[in-house]
């Protein structure tokens, strides 16, 4: 039976309310302002730190400034305006004077010392408050109001506070005992992967929130299955900055894409945060930004979300809400055509599990296919355990996903078997999904005896292209040294494997007069291996990594030189500024087909301005139907002509988005 959620049009807004938000609230302005912006749901907070009702629950405070309209008369005046309302909970922390009656709900660090961030302590998953008292109050607030879905903020174990000061794993009597009894350990001093304890210690926690999760789910379908949750029904994510923290251009198609998945079967909600950071929550961030990223979510996942702290009517900085109401009205008057599509990507990025974590490897091999106009998809590791779900993909990159599990491991080499290619770099493979170290590379189809040494101290070392391999690497024809980076896995190929590239070892870097090398070894910087129908195509390098970090011309060369002249990927836009996006999607039902451009130009070095006009973009596509009407949907021109069964289509101009619509 369908739920609400399926195939809802997405335009969400958080209001991250603060106590004082309360005090003066109008329901029936609030909701009119979301429905003018074009919302279609809100997220507000309900309870966990505060109440943003009156609760009977001795440990839940209520807020003090509850002198507005009520919670309920919200979600009613919302609900009139055919809004969903998402309660939004936290329940990592506590007020001071809670945790003095419940000393045992607190997080303890390794000398048993609490976290108190300005009068708010910080609570642990096995403690009695996220154990059994926040079940209480999420029976409270969902029985007590009509709320269409529930989010918790800032679940698990947290080791970091606002101020991102470091203080290790929990250490309290709950979290001692259970892990004492679960593996006759103690619990690791700190968070150090190297650590065969703490090896166990991320098997303990994903086993605790797995456990937590799913009583999380008991108890709110049993209040009722209409309330959707958060990392069940739908998936929440959030493109943001922080104060020193390094922009990344493609977070939000990135997240959208993650999220939603190739077809596009739960609802997206990747919310482009309004702020610069935590200490700067009432500055927004660039208004081309904003725009930029509800442009990426739309391509990628067809949904739009903001976060901003307070409400509408009071938020001072509104320089970043006009920019992002454009494409919310944009998506309001359209968004039958965005609500039953699926992607034509023929490639997938897999993604180590967290969607929170920066992945330099992987960040790198997003920007090469980004700015190589190769349609792809993104699929965290932690849900790829069928081959089904590669149905339709030609390429995998494994950009250094180091734990796969046995099962992993024979989906990608079925994948290869099967025809497919599947492109790894780094230490893929090296470790199973327990964190142990295996006994050599995992995968067959990278065609790899053994595993003789791993490096991680390269300075000089750089990779050259031989006169007899310049037709392969044709990008790199002038700049034919490639430099790797610090990381190298030594590795000795089967005999029937193709290599590619020699190893110019450490050699001097200075002073000037003995910058040469008298040495080329017989080192493969591309191992290549036929594997039944498909291929494997090793990196035993961090090639992703180098171009995420330092952005140069060379990589991308060899990037491209091996997606294209090695992988034999179609080219699509060989003419096209690497700073426009494009992707494929089509209408699940019908044949309605959509190609879709978004202009990044207006990403330069750490800044976000308006985009430059592109003109004059072609495209020759393969697998598009002919068409008996093609259209855009921002203003542009096409022209186009089917030959040969490709489709040859210009754009005579690209603002800051567009989207041609195949029908």
């Amino acid at each position: 039976m369908n739920k609400w959620w399926d195939g809802y049009s997405w335009r969400m807004i958080q209001t991250n309310f603060r106590e004082i938000d309360m005090e003066n609230i109008d329901a029936v302005s609030y909701a009119k302002d979301l429905k003018e912006f074009g919302a279609t749901l809100v997220l507000l907070n309900a309870a966990g730190i505060t109440a943003s009702y009156d609760s009977n629950l001795p440990f839940q405070p209520n807020s003090e400034y509850l002198n507005g309209d009520s919670l309920n008369k919200i979600i009613e005046e919302c609900h009139k305006q055919g809004i969903k309302v998402i309660a939004r909970t936290d329940f990592s922390k506590i007020q001071y004077s809670v945790y003095e009656k419940n000393p045992d709900w607190a997080y303890r660090t390794r000398e048993g010392k609490i976290v108190n961030y300005n009068g708010y302590v910080h609570t642990c998953l096995n403690g009695g408050y996220q154990q059994e008292y926040m079940f209480e109050i999420l029976q409270e607030v969902l029985t007590t109001h009509e709320f269409d879905g529930l989010f918790c903020n800032m679940s698990g174990f947290l080791v970091v506070d606002y101020s991102y000061k470091y203080h290790g794993p929990c250490h309290c009597e709950n979290c001692q005992r259970k892990f004492k009894e679960q593996y006759g350990l103690e619990l690791p001093e700190k968070d150090d992967p190297r650590s065969s304890v703490y090896k166990k210690y991320m098997i303990f926690k994903k086993d605790c929130e797995k456990e937590h999760t799913e009583r999380l789910r008991r108890l709110v379908k049993d209040i009722s299955p209409d309330i959707a949750i958060n990392g069940l029904d739908y998936i929440r994510g959030e493109s943001n900055t922080d104060i020193g923290r390094a922009n990344w251009q493609y977070s939000a198609s990135s997240n959208s894409r993650v999220i939603s998945g190739p077809d596009r079967n739960r609802p997206t909600d990747n919310a482009s945060v309004g702020f610069m950071g935590f200490r700067y929550r009432h500055t927004s961030v660039s208004p081309a930004l904003m725009e930029l990223r509800q442009w990426q979510n739309l391509a990628n996942a067809g949904s739009l979300s903001m976060y901003i702290m307070g409400r509408l009517d009071n938020h001072l900085d509104t320089s970043g809400l006009e920019a992002t109401k454009k494409v919310f009205q944009f998506h309001q008057k359209h968004e039958k055509l965005y609500s039953n599509l699926v992607s034509m990507a023929k490639g997938v990025v897999v993604r180590n599990a967290s969607l929170y974590q920066s992945d330099s490897e992987v960040f790198g091999w997003i920007r090469a296919l980004t700015e190589s106009h190769i349609p792809f998809d993104e699929i965290r590791i932690s849900e790829l355990n069928d081959l089904s779900q590669l149905d339709g993909k030609e390429f995998v990159v494994l950009g250094d996903i180091k734990f796969l599990s046995d099962q992993q491991v024979k989906l990608f080499d079925d994948f290869a078997a099967n025809g497919g290619t599947v492109i790894a770099t780094g230490e893929t493979g090296l470790f199973n999904n327990h964190f142990e170290a295996r006994n050599g590379m995992a995968l067959n189809c990278l065609g790899i005896e053994h595993v003789k040494e791993n490096k991680s101290d390269l300075l000089s070392s750089i990779f050259k292209i031989s006169e007899a391999e310049k037709d392969l690497f044709p990008r790199c024809n002038n700049t034919p040294l490639i430099a790797p980076g610090p990381n190298l896995v030594l590795v000795e190929p089967k005999e029937n494997a193709k290599k590619y590239l020699q190893l110019i070892p450490e050699h001097p870097f200075g002073p000037p007069e003995i910058c040469y090398y008298n040495e080329v070894i017989q080192e493969p910087g591309i191992i290549m291996s036929e594997y039944h129908k498909g291929r494997g195509v090793y990196i035993p390098w961090k090639i992703g990594s180098f171009y995420r970090e330092q952005g140069y011309q060379n990589t991308l060369n060899i990037m491209q030189d091996i997606l294209f002249s090695l992988c034999g990927i179609e080219e699509i836009a060989p003419n096209l500024t690497p700073m426009v996006e494009v992707n494929m999607v089509k209408d699940k039902d019908n044949d309605k087909q959509m190609i879709q451009f978004v202009n990044n130009s207006g990403c330069f070095a750490n800044s976000y301005f308006s985009p430059v006009p592109i003109h004059n973009i072609s495209l020759r596509l393969k697998d598009v139907k002919e068409s008996a009407q093609i259209e855009t949907l921002r203003g542009g021109k096409v022209e186009y002509r089917f030959e040969d069964g490709y489709l040859n289509i210009n754009l005579d101009v690209l603002k800051d988005y567009d989207a041609i619509v195949l029908s």
